[in-house]
């Protein structure tokens, strides 16, 4: 089935939007839930719509035995496509991301945007958009009230890093200008001025990691206060009022594909088209026909959308909402006790269940029944803890997005604007493809670095700087004394080694490296932290 037939199969009943659509004109958040795009009525699809709304309402239920369900096999590959190996660095992975053709569009782009405004503009190149994003990165890991505060001379601020980078006028010139579209094409679509980016990073997600057998589509918020008509209220997220993306990761929080909600009737079809619907299948367009498993909330699960991706050789698990159209009723409202399960399965093998836990959970699979199976944990009172399969694979892959956007949310560089795209451009270069870049190097390498590290050692390389010591390390002699520290017995207090514990924690992990780390009781008396040091990393590091 092609892209064009499975849009038209959709039916805009099913789904329902969860975010509010924020007006200008007044302070009322209304609901998505009966939105509707209004067109021309086109007999053919009106035609198909009704004859494949009857079939799913004429659909008999039975009991499940799994009889019915469709045998998927994966057929993808597994790993890394890019060409990247264990002794790549932090900084060779960022650049898969932020390769030439990004830094060209930002760089043709901003010249074209400040010449508009100012007649002797000196041109930028790639080498200071580094430069600058390299700023923009350390804002995030060290925070300062205003971003001149950077470049102060008052003893308070003083800051001996950054002024060596770039000096602050330009920076201000060039985050003023930044700018990723030509204003001059496209001057009615609402996501003109982030779109180009949103593509290039799409594509270059795309082709550094193959995409994982088990997938999830959730949305994410990007904090936006400020007056834009495709602004979203979404009261159970952190920053509430923002930008809203639909993104498509894996369990470990790799994002392979977004897209940014744009509001309501910004894409008009021949045919009803629901907001999750044509979420769904836009994401989901480059990965149907080979046996992938899309695991997804009560927003995009319904029983059109399953039986159109089990046409297309691709599983569906998700959570239900009570009032979901053409399931069974006497599944989703049954009165049941504590650990009971209930369920039925149709001729296609969607199978849709509720398990009474704490509270009831609904939940459609075409890839599991209704079997429970066993936690291997145990409640207070020492029984074992069973929960249905589905369920357990629902639990441990819906995490992905969720751990993408914590891992974002680390050292965020993103700072109160009045410019809604570039809030939006260093979420998608900082944080989403950072957080892209640690993953690969993690997968790689084999490393278990920590994000601030990480953050770090790309910000250095991007700002030129990184062999640059400091004038004490060159200036002054360091001496390696014995600490005065007794213990309860009266002994000289040992800790442990610094450098020791960096590199065992990097090879072994760090619960490994608190237990192999050296024991020391002398540290070094000159450098500013006191670290306490063996006498082979203090040689090294002092020659």
């Amino acid at each position: 089935m092609d892209s064009d037939g499975i849009l038209s199969a959709l039916d805009d009943s099913d789904f329902e939007d969860s975010g509010s659509e924020y007006s200008p004109s007044d302070v009322l958040y209304e609901s998505d839930s009966d939105e509707s795009i209004s067109v021309e009525p086109d007999t053919e699809n009106t035609q198909n719509l009704a004859q494949q709304e009857n079939s799913i309402i004429s659909d008999e239920w039975f009991n499940v035995t799994g009889d019915f369900r469709k045998n998927i096999i994966f057929t993808g590959d597994n790993g890394i496509k890019c060409n990247i190996d264990q002794e790549s660095k932090p900084i060779d992975i960022f650049n898969l991301f932020l390769n030439d053709e990004v830094l060209n569009l930002i760089v043709t782009e901003t010249n074209r945007q400040a010449k508009r405004y100012k007649r002797q503009w000196i041109d930028t190149d790639s080498l200071e958009i580094k430069k600058f994003l390299s700023i923009v990165m350390y804002t995030g890991m060290v925070g300062y009230p205003k971003i001149s505060d950077y470049w102060s001379q008052q003893t308070f601020y003083i800051n001996s890093y950054v002024p060596k980078i770039m000096a602050r006028n330009r920076f201000q010139s060039l985050l003023r200008f930044f700018h990723i579209s030509n204003n001059d094409y496209n001057p009615g679509n609402r996501l003109g001025k982030i779109q180009p980016l949103v593509d290039l990073l799409n594509n270059s997600f795309k082709q550094s990691k193959v995409t994982a057998e088990n997938v999830v589509i959730d949305e994410t918020l990007v904090p936006f206060r400020g007056r834009i008509v495709f602004r979203q209220y979404i009261p159970n997220k952190a920053a509430r009022y923002g930008i809203k993306l639909y993104k498509l990761c894996d369990n470990i929080g790799y994002t392979y594909n977004l897209s940014v909600y744009s509001g309501k009737d910004t894409n008009r079809s021949n045919s009803n088209i629901s907001c999750a619907g044509k979420v769904v299948l836009s994401l989901m367009e480059n990965y149907l026909n080979e046996g992938r498993t899309l695991i997804v909330d009560n927003f995009y699960t319904g029983l059109h959308i399953a039986h159109i991706l089990l046409d297309n050789n691709t599983h569906i698990v998700g959570t239900l909402r009570k009032n979901v159209k053409f399931c069974p009723k006497d599944v989703l409202n049954a009165k049941l006790r504590v650990g009971e399960i209930k369920g039925k399965e149709n001729e296609k093998g969607v199978v849709v269940s509720i398990w009474k836990d704490k509270r009831d959970v609904r939940f459609l699979s075409t890839r599991h029944g209704i079997e429970m199976l066993n936690t291997g944990k145990k409640n207070r009172k020492g029984e074992e803890i069973k929960k249905p399969e589905a369920v357990i694979f629902y639990n441990k892959n819906k995490q992905g997005i969720d751990i993408s956007d914590q891992m974002a949310s680390y050292y965020t560089p993103l700072r109160k604007t009045i410019r809604w795209y570039h809030k939006l451009a260093f979420h998608l270069l900082l944080g989403t493809a950072v957080v892209n870049s640690l993953i690969l190097y993690k997968e790689v390498s084999g490393k278990n670095i920590q994000i601030s590290e990480f953050i770090q050692n790309i910000s250095q390389e991007l700002s030129q700087l990184s062999d640059i010591s400091t004038p004490s390390s060159q200036t002054k002699k360091h001496y390696l004394v014995e600490g005065s520290e007794v213990n309860n017995g009266n002994r000289k207090k040992r800790r442990r080694c610094g450098k020791c514990y960096i590199n065992l924690s990097k090879v072994f992990g760090r619960e490994e490296a608190q237990k192999k780390c050296k024991q020391v009781y002398t540290y070094c008396s000159t450098c500013e932290d006191k670290p306490y040091l063996c006498l082979e990393h203090f040689q090294k590091n002092h020659k």
